[in-house]
């Protein structure tokens, strides 16, 4: 089993609120003992959901989601006045054809703009020297982001190291950017996975070990979500978007540092998620009309909640299968949620009731028009929200995994059994969030949250690092 670092590796989600000087919260940040939950710059509750003492958020971008809200591109960078944008994107998103018709319109307002597709999926720390030096060279004033978390994770970092100067990895740490740079402006070409609201990055090393750098001026300016570029997006992609989202919705709202702000944002998610997924990626043509914008606003949302309250022992489990075995973010997520959903269930169980029931609230019949609606493991019609035992958090979202294609168990995706031990150490390195779960879990506790998710699903569909 190959062995990582964990000293700077990405692992948590710094937490929330505002009485703290560092760096901004958000899903994948941190390392293990970066910041306690509770420490992040201007997110999340000051004491706690419901103690009654106040709380603070980080502001927004601008969000512009729905069909041809590409169209904005070119009057959206000359409100933030950017004269001579630098569109970055990957060879995939590329060939999608989606930063050339994105060009066409910057360049229809009278705008120069020039194409760097240098990025990779799981970027490293050449990809973000290489984006400065391209910049630069074109004397650039902001960063056109079009794809998925990979090129995201660059324009960010990017923006931050230009006016900090030296390299990536000099600022290894949350609050490692602190001047602003050049704007960054989002598209997504996923269904919103949360980089989008996020102020900070993760990339790699040559060697493979990933760390985050963060700053509040790397949270995008504005973010332009259409959902017609989703439909280039491969289908393990958007499945494993779209779950994590759930979850950082989900656990936004068990977190300890949540706040009358983030559980606004956490309940509008999951209930837009848990309506939304099924149709949105069916695939087959018979979704609802805005389905898929639905989709795309619950998990924007959902990013919010994430980036002020910060992630839970799901994540916890899931980094060191991303880092070990180079399972994507949001499947290593998927793959242990159950289980630790189920644990959490005690810490806040009027939470975790309130969560269920959103995500298993009445199911509409069926599509508003021809086609079939999609066919549970319980047979339940599903077109709409999901439906599980009432009450039953973890099982809904064992069965939206189903609908969506995703199976689990560890077994079926490369991990041994052996190397539960080992998982369950490298998991117990991520402090900050597994502060914030609602349930103190011990070593002997992860161990077993493992052994849990490790027996194989029924189907197996593999989902690396690739976010196009």
């Amino acid at each position: 089993m190959a062995r990582e670092s964990l000293t700077a590796d990405p692992a948590a989600d710094a937490g929330p609120p505002a009485d703290r000087a560092a760096g901004p919260p958000a899903d994948r940040a941190a390392g293990p003992a970066d910041v306690d939950p509770g420490g992040g710059p201007g997110g999340g509750s000051r004491a706690g959901a419901g103690s009654g003492v106040g709380w603070a958020a980080r502001g927004a971008p601008e969000l512009r989601v729905g069909p041809g809200v590409l169209a904005e591109a070119g009057a959206v960078l000359t409100a933030l006045r950017i004269r001579r944008p630098l569109l970055v994107t990957d060879p995939g998103v590329l060939a999608a054809g989606w930063p050339d018709r994105v060009a066409a319109v910057v360049r229809a307002a009278g705008l120069p703009v020039r194409i760097w597709a240098g990025i990779t999926a799981g970027p490293r720390v050449d990809a973000v020297d290489r984006c400065r030096d391209a910049l630069l060279a074109g004397d650039h004033d902001g960063l056109l982001a079009v794809g998925g978390g990979s090129v995201l994770d660059v324009a960010k970092a990017c923006s931050g190291l230009v006016p900090a100067g030296g390299s990536v990895l000099d600022h290894e740490r949350l609050d490692g950017f602190a001047p602003p740079g050049p704007p960054v402006v989002a598209v997504p070409t996923t269904p919103c996975g949360g980089g989008e609201v996020s102020g900070h990055a993760v990339i790699a090393t040559a060697t493979g070990r990933r760390f985050a750098v963060g700053g509040r001026w790397l949270v995008p300016r504005a973010v332009l979500a259409d959902p017609g570029t989703v439909a280039t997006t491969p289908a393990p992609v958007a499945a494993d978007t779209v779950i994590d989202s759930l979850l950082h919705a989900i656990e936004a709202y068990l977190a300890r540092a949540a706040s009358p702000y983030t559980d606004l944002l956490a309940r509008a998610a999951v209930s837009a998620i848990s309506t939304s997924a099924v149709p949105a990626l069916a695939g087959d043509g018979a979704a609802p009309a805005g389905s898929m914008t639905q989709l795309m606003t619950g998990c924007l949302t959902a990013g919010l909640a994430m980036a002020n309250a910060n992630a839970g022992a799901v994540h916890a489990l899931g980094y060191p299968l991303t880092s070990v075995y180079g399972i994507s973010h949001g499947r290593a997520n998927a793959l242990v949620a159950g289980p630790v959903l189920r644990a959490m269930a005690a810490g806040r169980p009027d939470r975790y009731a309130e969560l269920a029931r959103l995500c298993t609230g009445p199911a509409a019949a069926g599509p508003p028009g021809p086609g079939p609606a999609a066919a549970g493991p319980s047979g339940t019609r599903w077109w709409g929200n999901v439906a599980a035992p009432a009450g039953d958090l973890a099982g809904a979202v064992e069965e939206l995994l189903g609908l969506l294609g995703v199976a689990t168990g560890l077994a079926g995706h490369g991990v041994p059994a052996g190397d539960l031990p080992e998982l369950a150490r490298l998991a117990g390195g991520y402090g900050p969030v597994l502060r914030n779960a609602p349930v103190r879990l011990a070593a002997a506790d992860l161990l077993r949250l493992y052994e849990l998710a490790w027996p194989a699903g029924d189907r197996v569909d593999r989902a690396r690092e690739d976010d196009r």
